[in-house]
C-alpha cells in the first residue's frame, strides 16, 4: 500500500518537473506572438483617481493619451526635435494678462 503511494508521488513530482522544463523550452515560441517591439509606455501620470495621462512610443513616434473617466482620448503626436528636451518657460516670461 505505502509503496503504491510512494511511486505515485514520485510520478507526480516527475511530471511537474518535466512540464516546467517543457514550458521553458517552448517559451520562446509561445511568447513570439505576444511580443510588441514597436509599442511602449514611456511614462504615465495620474491626474486624479480615475484619469491618467500617458506618454507612449510607437516606433519612432511619441504620442500622448488620456485614459479613464468616460472614454479614452488620443491627444496627438508629439513633435520630435532631435532628442533635445522641450524649452522650459520661466515664470518671468508668463504675462498675467492684466
Amino acid at each position: 500500500m505505502w509503496l503504491t503511494c510512494l511511486v505515485s508521488l514520485v510520478i507526480v513530482v516527475a511530471l511537474i518537473l518535466l512540464s516546467r522544463y517543457g514550458l521553458k523550452v517552448l517559451d520562446p515560441y509561445l511568447s513570439r506572438r505576444r511580443r510588441t517591439r514597436n509599442l511602449a509606455v514611456v511614462e504615465s501620470l495620474a491626474i486624479d483617481p480615475r484619469r491618467r495621462v500617458s506618454l507612449i512610443r510607437c516606433g519612432r513616434k511619441t504620442g500622448l493619451i488620456l485614459t479613464g473617466g468616460g472614454n479614452d482620448v488620443f491627444l496627438g503626436w508629439i513633435e520630435d526635435d532631435g532628442g533635445r528636451p522641450p524649452h522650459a518657460v520661466s515664470s518671468a516670461q508668463i504675462d498675467p494678462g492684466d
